[in-house]
């Protein structure tokens, strides 16, 4: 039961985060309506949100509290693990309900971004390109955290990508799904009603 309000207090953070982006971004949509569909534009809006989120969650709260705390932006105590599947054997001394807790949300995470970005960026429609993207995204991501304090962890990476070709796998069946309607081709970008045969290429 904790594990399940720990997983949600991620997502309404994740809401909380998105409502406010959406209010700041509202009087920009009106302005771009007639240039840019409302359904293409909200699909350039979530992307944004998603890596924002990501970010915010990864790397800008450690930053900010380093800052805070007036201990400077980079860490004397560093550590990482290149070590594939290490997560399954260590100790876990951050306990095994925050271990498994934090393992699912590096899946969780990835997994709207991964939905996302092939709706809104037609270049990542193939499965690699888009899994490209989230390993590189993540390992930047990991990176910037080996510098800040925070452990760099090829697990996370990992996980991170596996949740990205999760979400891929969600924007391949809606684009099966939905390939006749015209919110989703708006969605997408779309003009023609070939979305299911360029779905079908994608995995290649």
């Amino acid at each position: 039961m904790l594990f399940i309000q720990e997983i949600l207090g991620y997502v309404f953070i994740g809401f909380i985060g998105m409502l406010g982006l959406a209010i700041l971004y509202l009087p920009f949509c009106i302005l771009l309506r007639k240039r840019v569909s409302i359904p293409r534009q909200t699909a350039f809006f979530l992307l944004g949100v998603c890596v924002l989120v990501i970010l915010a969650a990864t790397v800008c709260g450690s930053v900010i509290d380093r800052v805070a705390l007036g201990e400077g932006l980079l860490a004397k105590n560093r550590s990482y693990n290149i070590i594939p599947f290490h997560f399954l054997t260590e100790s876990w001394t951050m306990g095994a309900r925050k271990q498994v807790t934090q393992s699912f949300a590096n899946i969780v995470m990835f997994i709207p971004l991964g939905f996302i970005l092939p709706a809104a960026v037609p270049y990542t429609r193939k499965l690699w390109k888009t899994t490209v993207f989230m390993a590189l995204f993540s390992f930047m991501i990991e990176f910037m955290q080996y510098f800040i304090g925070r452990s760099a962890d090829i697990d996370d990476l990992m996980l991170n990508t596996l949740g990205g070709m999760i979400g891929y796998a969600i924007y391949l069946l809606s684009a099966t799904l939905l390939k006749q309607k015209k919110l989703w081709i708006q969605f997408t970008g779309n003009r023609n009603n070939d979305t299911c045969e360029k779905a079908g290429s994608e995995a290649e």
